[in-house]
């Protein structure tokens, strides 16, 4: 029976070529430098896999998959600091002078009843979407289709806008 550091060396050995090619396939020359690093963060992450005393039954498939993420990982964490985007209005009409003449305690009493007037899926969806999600993750989340999230963001954006206007006036 081999022992862990036979098995590592061995994985090492056989499959150093496919490690060292599925780095250097996500890196490019961006950040290639950054390749023989990566390429350690893979070995350890193998070392630490047959430390752990879990086998690797297909070590093609499994050492690709660990070779991609960790490039992955390692390349987002030196991408640059995104700005944030710059404030963009809405779609839609822009708020009326009535409405952002209220107090901030009016305006939030008035989302609040415009989202509670809605049907419960759009409410929920626009809930979430001002909580900060995506069409797609709440597609997934309440097993809806994209398209269908989607709609019933905007469906019930447009309701709660044209409330909110209303009732400001």
């Amino acid at each position: 029976m081999a022992t862990r550091q036979e098995e590592f060396e061995s994985l090492l050995r056989n499959h150093a070529r496919l490690v060292s090619s599925a780095v250097r396939r996500v890196c490019s020359r961006r950040y290639g430098a950054l390749a023989p690093d990566i390429e350690q963060e893979v070995y350890v992450a193998l070392w630490k896999r047959l430390e752990s005393g879990k086998e690797i039954e297909h070590p093609v498939s499994y050492i690709y998959k660990v070779a991609l993420t960790t490039a992955l990982s390692v390349i987002r964490k030196h991408l640059p600091a995104a700005e944030p985007p710059p404030p963009e209005l809405s779609d839609g009409p822009a708020p009326s002078p009535a409405f952002l003449g209220l107090a901030p305690a009016e305006q939030c009493r008035l989302l609040s009843e415009a989202l509670g007037s809605l049907p419960a899926d759009e409410s929920r969806a626009v809930r979430a979407y001002l909580a900060g999600f995506n069409h797609e993750e709440l597609a997934r989340l309440y097993g809806w289709s994209p398209s269908v999230a989607r709609h019933r963001i905007y469906r019930g954006l447009e309701k709660v806008r044209r409330m909110m206007t209303a009732e400001a006036r």
